[in-house]
């Protein structure tokens, strides 16, 4: 940390300044006056101002209260306060913060939101992805009111959106339905420099695959077997793919890709599903909602080897062999469709009448009297001119889904019932409620007794959704494979295997939230969530199949917990080398929920690392600055703790640093050399509280003797996904109640979220 913030947190406030804190004042001019006062300002801060300007700066609070209470500052060689006038500082700033805590602010639809209401109103199963931006993550999550600002760039991804949806959802004319079949004759695969094949070749009356890079190898297909032109999606809607294949020279499950691009050129490759093929499959079926000009390709997700050129029937491991293929859709049930009836009650609706219905439709609310007028205006426009009602509800639903009645979430200082209704379905199932849950909260039953209703939210497969989106962003999980892992280094490390540790976290939080479980096995347990490639990675028994199941792990093993995940491991690693810091780092902002990232505006000094031989010795380089011990102190020793496992998460003895030679240096034309040196291990480090850790076992001990902390750091975490905005230090009463509400339960996962939900807070903006 730089040394302006390093020296706010152990701010001092001079004699008269704090008129309105006279113990507080006290409190600073006996503890810190001494060295950030006009005579002396460590880290060249003076802090002699008013109090109305230093109690202005929220995060300065925060982290004061939170060095105080930590016994961080003042130093250990000064005198301390006692704990009793200590925790009455720290007591007075929580009053301060709690005071002057601004109202929750607006907080818009995510992407991810929006996709799961549009889908639950209309039955629109489409990624949004690429209609969409991104949405801002503030605090690890993208919930937060704070960061939900529209730019007209947004403004206008939310109109071309509308648009596209309102035009599909009520469309002029039944589509017409078609079906397409596709065999070896239409199959194609990569062209490749060498061969033209790229591991992909026709085999009497199949096409194979045997590579997992989609360009270099993947299977598309044309409509015509004399021609390349890829088969194109003609129109939006559900299609049904129904695959004839099969693995060869496999013993297990193999996994296959969709892919939505041209397999000609497929540079911009999104993989859209992956399906499971268990061992001895013959094929699958598969729907897949797709728009007008989309096309399809196959890859193997699951290969060995990378894709590369390969003379035909030379492959010698496993491969997929594609037969047939039959496309079928758009797919439409009824017609009108349900969701047509829906938007369009009745042909003659009148404008009045279809706002009203649409907007209750949307959001369960009517419109205020000031929105409603200009929503009539643009039905009754749409009608003076002759458009039919479908044009006309078109044009009325663009507007309402582009409007903040929609994008916007409505909540009162107090939520009415129908407010807390939607707050808990964005909880829990990131969509609109339902018809039982608007009625419960209607009834007064969500304020009074909400156990019911989230024990059967959590019971319903939409659960999935919240179970996915937590972990997404508190795990990090989505970034797990955000590199390699590259072959020449990691050659029994495959593509899926990397899939499946990036799964793992997700699906530890979903076994404990389903089977009540205790928080405490994130720090430790005795088993593991694993599939057939995870269990097979961690030599743990044989497991089946591409789901996740528990693993009762042997007596020595030192996995079990959050930290012991490869996913995790990985995640904190670059391309060839581990991250103590970032490893340390993460576990005290996701487990413990600190926060201590440096201010945007602190110059951080990087330390004079010449001369080091070793990580060890550059990163103990940091805690020689005065402007990064206090973080480092607390990150490196978590950090180092797991230098036993490599960055795909092995466990290893030793370092293996890698160096790539420049291809001019070994007569190689195309491919660059790999060279390793390995170096001794050094892990054990001092915490701050002088408990030593060195390895993983002493890390779990020492995070297992830290519980109360980490769970209420876990609690912290999920109040703020709730309810869309950060925890500070204002919440500490909110967490420590729920806290100790689930402790007869023994920190129940799924006890905490009823917990949370039924707190007096969950009602309040």
């Amino acid at each position: 940390m730089g040394p302006r913030r390093t020296a706010l947190l152990v701010g001092v406030l001079l004699p008269g300044t704090l008129h309105a804190e006279p113990k507080l004042e006290q409190f600073f001019a006996q503890n810190c006056v001494k060295c950030h006062g006009p005579e002396k300002q460590k880290g060249e801060v003076r802090l002699d101002k008013s109090a109305g300007t230093l109690f202005a700066d929220k995060e300065l609070l925060e982290t004061i209260a939170a060095v105080l209470e930590a016994g961080e500052m003042p130093p250990e060689e000064a005198p301390q306060p006692t704990a009793a006038i200590r925790s009455q500082a720290v007591q007075i700033i929580e009053k301060r913060i709690l005071a002057q805590r601004p109202d929750n602010p607006l907080k818009r639809l995510t992407r991810a939101e929006y996709t799961h209401t549009l889908h639950d109103l209309f039955g629109v199963n489409f990624d949004f992805t690429g209609f969409l931006p991104p949405d801002h993550v503030e605090h690890g999550f993208d919930k937060f009111g704070e960061a939900h600002l529209m730019s007209p760039h947004q403004v206008m991804a939310y109109l071309k959106t509308a648009r596209f949806i309102a035009e599909r959802v009520l469309p002029d004319a039944k589509p017409g339905t078609r079906t397409w079949e596709f065999d070896v004759r239409h199959f194609h695969g990569s062209k490749n420099f060498a061969t033209g094949g790229g591991g992909d070749y026709r085999d009497g009356d199949d096409y194979v695959l045997t590579g997992f890079r989609p360009y270099r190898s993947n299977l598309h297909f044309s409509v015509d077997p004399e021609s390349h032109d890829q088969f194109i999606v003609p129109a939006f809607g559900v299609y049904r793919l129904e695959v004839k294949a099969h693995s060869e020279k496999s013993t297990e499950g193999e996994v296959i890709g969709i892919n939505l691009g041209d397999g000609r050129h497929p540079t911009s490759f999104r993989n859209i599903r992956r399906i499971p093929m268990p061992h001895g499959s013959k094929g699958f079926t598969s729907e897949l909602t797709l728009k007008a000009g989309d096309q399809l390709a196959f890859t193997f997700d699951s290969a060995r080897v990378p894709g590369r050129s390969l003379e035909k029937h030379k492959h010698k491991g496993p491969a997929i062999r594609f037969s047939h293929l039959r496309v079928t859709g758009p797919l439409t049930e009824k017609w009108p469709t349900a969701t047509m009836e829906a938007i369009l009650p009745k042909p003659d609706i009148k404008p009045g009448e279809l706002v009203d219905h649409l907007a209750m439709l949307l959001t369960q609310r009517p419109l205020s009297a000031v929105e409603r007028p200009a929503f009539v205006n643009i039905a009754q426009k749409k009608r003076a001119s002759g458009a039919p009602p479908a044009a006309i509800a078109r044009s009325t639903l663009i507007a309402l889904l582009t409007s903040p009645h929609f994008i916007y979430k409505a909540e009162s200082s107090k939520l009415t019932a129908v407010e807390r209704a939607h707050r808990l379905s964005y909880f829990l199932w990131n969509s609109v409620p339902d018809a039982k849950l608007l009625a419960a909260a209607k009834a007064g039953a969500l304020a009074d007794e909400p156990s019911p209703q989230v024990e059967r939210m959590l019971k319903d497969a939409k659960a999935g959704r919240f179970i996915d989106d937590f972990t997404r962003q508190w795990l990090q999980r989505d970034k797990v494979d955000d590199f390699g892992p590259d072959v020449r280094i990691y050659k029994n490390v495959r593509r899926m295997t990397v899939d499946s540790m990036g799964r793992e976290g997700r699906e530890l939080f979903r076994y404990l939230l389903e089977q009540g479980r205790s928080m405490k096995r994130f720090i430790d347990s005795d088993f593991v969530m694993a599939n057939d490639r995870l269990a097979r990675f961690y030599g743990l028994p044989v497991v089946k199949g591409d789901a996740f199941v528990p693993v009762k792990l042997p007596a020595k093993s030192e996995r079990g917990g959050l930290v012991a995940q490869a996913g995790f491991l990985k995640l904190t690693s670059t391309d060839f080398a581990t991250s103590p810091i970032h490893r340390g780092s993460w576990i005290l902002k996701n487990l413990y929920n600190e926060k201590i990232e440096p201010p945007a505006d602190i110059l951080i000094n990087e330390p004079d690392i010449r001369g080091t031989t070793s990580i060890r010795e550059a990163i103990l380089k940091h805690q020689e600055l005065e402007s990064c011990s206090r973080c480092h102190s607390k990150i490196d020793p978590l950090g180092f703790a797991l230098e036993y496992y490599d960055p795909v998460g092995r466990k290893r003895n030793e370092y293996r640093h890698v160096e790539e030679l420049d291809a001019k240096d070994e007569g190689t034309a195309f491919q660059k050399k790999i060279k390793f040196t390995k170096i001794p291990i050094e892990a054990a480090m001092k915490l701050p509280n002088g408990r030593e850790v060195r390895d993983l076992p002493t890390l779990k001990a020492a995070l297992m003797a830290d519980r109360e902390r980490i769970l209420k750091g876990i609690i912290g975490k999920l109040i703020s996904y709730a309810h869309g905005r950060d925890v500070t230090l204002a919440d500490r009463p909110h967490v420590e109640n729920v806290y100790k509400s689930i402790a007869h339960k023994d920190f129940s996962l799924r006890a905490a979220i009823h917990a949370i939900v039924a707190h007096p807070k969950f009602g309040q903006k």
